[in-house]
């Protein structure tokens, strides 16, 4: 009997171990996340909450958030005038973004123009911009 319990007890322990990341990243989710008043302030950022290319010299109010465990991103910010042309070019494939926030967008409007550039897409409202990475 007692061999059976030192034999097990490894195994519960690793199991217990695991359970704890599981129940840990639950509690505390591997979550990064930045705000910039300006896009230069951004410069030298981490690579979790680095801007990607396309956000304007003139945005604001900038607001990025990675879920560091699978890359997944969303981005936030405000421009001073509407765009004259779209950022970025037609998706490949479409997707919603897996990450929210209080400052993310109620719910993306089910015609809404969505551009892709690299592997973030794109959706403007006005002079907001809203990016997430699948």
């Amino acid at each position: 009997m007692k061999r059976r319990l030192l034999g097990a007890a490894p195994i519960l322990a690793v199991t217990a171990l695991l359970s704890g990341c599981t129940l840990a990243n639950a509690i505390n989710p591997p979550i990064e996340s930045a705000i910039y008043a300006t896009q230069p302030e951004a410069a030298g950022a981490t690579s979790t909450v680095a801007l990607p290319d396309f956000v304007q010299g003139d945005a604001t109010t900038i607001r990025i958030k990675t879920d560091t465990a699978d890359n997944t991103k969303i981005l936030g910010y405000s421009i001073p005038a509407p765009l004259a042309a779209p950022i970025g070019a037609e998706c490949a494939s479409a997707s919603t973004p897996r990450l929210d926030d209080t400052w993310w967008v109620e719910s993306l409007p089910t015609d809404a123009a969505i551009t892709c550039s690299g592997a973030w897409h794109i959706y403007v409202a006005g002079q907001t911009v809203f990016a997430w990475t699948p």
